[in-house]
């Protein structure tokens, strides 16, 4: 046998406990990955619902906003700023007739 092919048969032998080894690791990586994509899906969708009662927040904030506007305008315009005026102006609806 040459010192080649001795060579050859060395790697050969080592080789089974790299692959297990190789293997392991990439199973153990696949696992962790697959945590981390749920972890991230939970945060992802947490994330939504934040968003989601965010934006009713802003739209019921903006809705009470919108009222007191109205009721200043009503009650006393006078002391209404020229803000709240712009602001009050800008969310009036122009009605068609007949509706």
């Amino acid at each position: 046998m040459s010192d080649t092919q001795r060579t050859d048969e060395a790697k050969w032998e080592t080789a089974p406990a790299t692959i297990v080894v190789s293997v392991y690791f990439a199973q153990t990586l696949e696992r962790e990955n697959a945590a981390l994509r749920e972890q991230l899906k939970d945060c992802s969708a947490a994330f939504d619902r934040q968003q989601e009662m965010l934006d009713r927040n802003a739209e019921q904030l903006a809705s009470k906003q919108a009222r007191i506007d109205a009721l200043m305008f009503e009650h006393c315009p006078i002391e209404m700023s020229l803000e709240q005026i712009a602001r009050w102006k800008k969310h009036q609806i122009i009605k068609e007739e007949g509706k």
